[in-house]
């Protein structure tokens, strides 16, 4: 088995063990009168090409029998039922408005889509890197994707479609002195809400790149809620303005797929201190991590 496939079934498995230990401790609360909150958890696709259409069709089926889709900004009670989930989709690339959009339009299911407002028409420029948090290492795989037209950002539906900012030139912000950053958080949220007419409340950060320093100037520059790529099940009762979400693929499994708008990979963000060790220890470069494209 190849070393990337081994990782995944790993981290399917690991999720299991966890799906079924988090089951067993939330009925035994029950039983002792102690029910567990409910929780948000937040999915974010990139692209979706047409030879994936059918299977990014088949998960929101998969999500419109058995959860409840809320926007990713809701806050408040959740309602009871169903687990609550919500779509977002980092890059606005045009492959999400041919190939996703009309998909989810059939139940009638809210994204959101994170606009990197520099690239607006145009094909990307920015470098790929490592999709697991702390351990990024900068990659250059060819980009076959273009970022939605302002003509195709506009036809959006309000109803269905939210739109949050995701830079103006999808930086690292952690790379960035701070009059740079500032002009990447606040002049994206001005330039989108020009172009779209929409007011912008909401900021995902290119590669789940932050830390308290930016997350502090984008409350300050009026965004309400701000996303990361590390995976979390969000309690929409708290004020923070940090939601962490879980990276799902159209080409994830059925098995996959429902640990993870489940939550059960939950389990991942509890490695980020360890991975900040390993990388304090080895440097940039871990052994035994592969670099991935995001």
């Amino acid at each position: 088995m190849r070393a990337p496939e081994f990782r995944r079934d790993l981290k399917i498995a690991l999720s299991l063990v966890y799906y079924a230990v988090r089951a067993i401790v939330r009925y035994s609360l029950r039983l002792a009168g102690r029910p567990s909150t409910h929780r948000l958890t937040i999915l974010y696709y990139h692209g979706v090409s047409p030879e994936h259409r059918l299977s990014f069709a088949r998960q929101m089926d998969a999500l419109h029998r058995r959860a409840r889709i809320l926007p990713a900004s809701y806050r408040g009670e959740l309602p009871s039922g169903r687990k609550c989930v919500a779509i977002t989709f980092d890059d606005a690339f045009v492959s999400v408005a041919e190939n996703a959009l009309a998909e989810l339009a059939r139940y009638s299911l809210h994204s959101t889509i994170f606009v990197p407002v520099g690239w607006i028409g145009r094909t990307p420029g920015w470098v790929m890197k490592d999709t697991e948090p702390e351990l990024a290492e900068v990659v250059n795989p060819e980009l076959t994707e273009v970022v939605m037209s302002s003509e195709q950002l506009n036809a959006l539906s309000p109803a269905l479609v939210s739109l949050g900012s995701h830079s103006l030139t999808h930086p690292s912000m952690l790379e960035l002195d701070t009059k740079r950053a500032l002009r990447e958080i606040e002049d994206s949220r001005h330039q989108l809400a020009e172009l779209s007419g929409r007011e912008i409340l909401e900021f995902s950060f290119p590669y789940g790149d932050h830390d308290a320093s930016t997350v502090a100037m984008c409350r300050a520059a009026g965004y309400e809620t701000v996303y990361s790529i590390t995976a979390q099940e969000v309690d929409t009762t708290s004020s923070e303005l940090l939601r962490g979400r879980t990276e799902v693929d159209p080409s994830d499994g059925p098995i996959e797929f429902f640990l993870k708008f489940n939550g059960a990979y939950q389990w991942m963000g509890y490695t980020v201190p360890l991975r900040k060790t390993l990388r304090s220890v080895f440097g940039k470069r871990v052994p035994g991590v592969r670099v991935q494209p995001h």
